[in-house]
């Protein structure tokens, strides 16, 4: 668990807060009435004029105010798939029926996370850049997938850290704000906390998922990442033109042989060696296999991270022979 995650939460927030906005933040009191009220049981259209007002959040200043008629639209159109969300129902899409009920309406996905993290704050946040630079997330054009996508990120990291996942965006975006928005409010501290935040290993883990996201995109395949990856990281980037060779072979296979015979492959492959099957079922040259059979031991070696040998070693030149396997498929 991420103890000065929560300290910062419980300690600091409100502080932060005054400093950059000159005046009190209120969610805890207003998160506190709503779940005594049960809102997302019998939500009304009061509720989302209470989160939006000025009263509660300092939100004209930040990104405007939907109309009235906009609020009373959205409270009809979301309410039976608020409840079911909220009890964590297994009505199948509610959640993305209810993000896109919102979106549809209110436009701006920034207005919508505040209205789902005032509401359900042990599953939601605001969406913004300080606590999106904080985890390394990147938007994409379709707002109910960036939404859902920035929702699972944070929970990921809640459920680790044992917070709520609103109390968990405001500690990273109080750090971010004392390191970039306030530096001299307490320079001591802010060094502290930005420390603890660059090392965390599970923000790590979640920035670097989402650096790699970015950089991979949908379209990437293996073959490609070895070659980008093989100068910085040989051991990884051989695993990845192994793993794209084994895939190639494969479908080599499965488009050569009839159903019968891919099944009873498929069957081998537990008893090991597959490589080797695969490569004589699409008629692959000695020289072929011979190479192959060397780099599948430095892969295996990679895998189990063995180290502690000159076999085990993984050079470019490793790699670079794992992507002129490919070639030969």
């Amino acid at each position: 668990m991420s103890h000065y995650l929560l300290e910062v939460v419980e300690k600091h927030f409100n502080q932060v807060y005054l400093a950059c906005y000159n005046r009190p933040a209120k969610h805890a009191e207003l998160e506190s009435d709503f779940r005594k009220k049960k809102a997302c049981l019998r939500l009304t259209s009061g509720h989302l004029k209470r989160i939006l007002s000025d009263e509660s959040w300092n939100f004209t200043n930040t990104w405007g105010m939907p109309t009235e008629n906009q609020i009373d639209v959205l409270v009809d159109n979301i309410r039976e798939d608020l409840k079911f969300v909220y009890d964590d129902s297994p009505v199948k899409n509610a959640e993305k029926f209810l993000f896109t009920a919102m979106v549809d309406t209110i436009k701006n996905i920034e207005i919508v996370s505040v209205c789902l993290a005032f509401l359900i704050p042990r599953k939601y946040c605001i969406i913004a850049p300080p606590p999106e630079h904080m985890i390394g997330f990147r938007r994409r054009s379709d707002k109910v997938a960036t939404l859902l996508r920035y929702f699972n990120d944070f929970q990921a990291l809640a459920e680790k850290c044992e917070m709520k996942v609103f109390d968990l965006e405001k500690a990273l975006w109080t750090i971010h704000q004392m390191k970039y928005k306030i530096p001299d409010h307490d320079p001591q501290l802010t060094e502290q906390l930005w420390n603890k935040y660059l090392n965390d290993p599970d923000i790590l883990r979640m920035r670097v998922k989402n650096l790699l996201d970015e950089i991979w995109g949908d379209n990437i395949d293996d073959g490609l990442k070895s070659k980008i990856l093989k100068e910085k990281d040989p051991e990884v980037a051989l695993i990845l033109a192994m793993r794209y060779f084994e895939q190639s072979l494969w479908a080599s296979v499965s488009r050569k042989v009839d159903n019968n015979k891919l099944k009873e492959i498929i069957s081998s492959a537990k008893k090991g060696n597959i490589l080797y099957k695969l490569m004589i079922e699409v008629d692959a040259d000695p020289y072929m296999i011979k190479k192959a059979q060397r780099i599948w031991k430095k892969r295996n070696d990679a895998m189990h991270g063995m180290r502690d040998s000159k076999s085990s070693f993984i050079s470019t030149t490793d790699v670079n022979d794992a992507i002129e396997l490919n070639d030969m498929v």
